[in-house]
């Protein structure tokens, strides 16, 4: 059996490539993003746009260096649920767009449960949060 820390660094990497990939490209072509945010009816489109890049950069970076994982997976489920509430609900669309928005849905609400499941588990030996641990008892004895 592989050992369960490489399949926890393993499901950070996946489960952060995402956010990380989200997150720099809304920087990187931010025009396109903001009207993103100005199509979704959002409030004060730049804000939304500039707090969506900071939690998916923040976030993503804390569940893949497993450095305050347990709240970076956290906040990126809420974030995840968000946005799919806003973006992606299926409901109310018909045809192929609604085939498109439910699978979508459904993909989010997976990445939502790898995200409970890293919060459960933590994030494994191969984490900033376990060096600090592991300091800390080193400390103490």
């Amino acid at each position: 059996m592989m050992n369960p820390n490489w399949l926890l660094l393993l499901a950070r990497i996946a489960m952060s490539a995402v956010f990380l990939y989200s997150g720099l490209d809304k920087l990187m072509h931010w025009p396109g993003a903001v009207a993103e945010a100005q199509a979704l009816g959002l409030p004060v489109p730049a804000l939304a746009m500039a707090s969506t890049i900071a939690v998916q950069l923040a976030g993503g970076l804390s569940v893949l260096l497993g450095a305050a994982s347990r709240p970076g997976a956290a906040l990126l489920a809420v974030f995840t649920i968000a946005a799919t509430l806003l973006a992606h609900w299926p409901l109310g669309v018909d045809g192929p767009a609604f085939q498109r928005q439910l699978t979508v849905c459904l993909e989010h609400l997976a990445i939502v449960g790898g995200f409970v499941a890293l919060i459960a588990a933590g994030p494994g030996a191969f984490s900033i949060d376990a060096a600090r641990e592991r300091r800390s008892i080193e400390r103490v004895a």
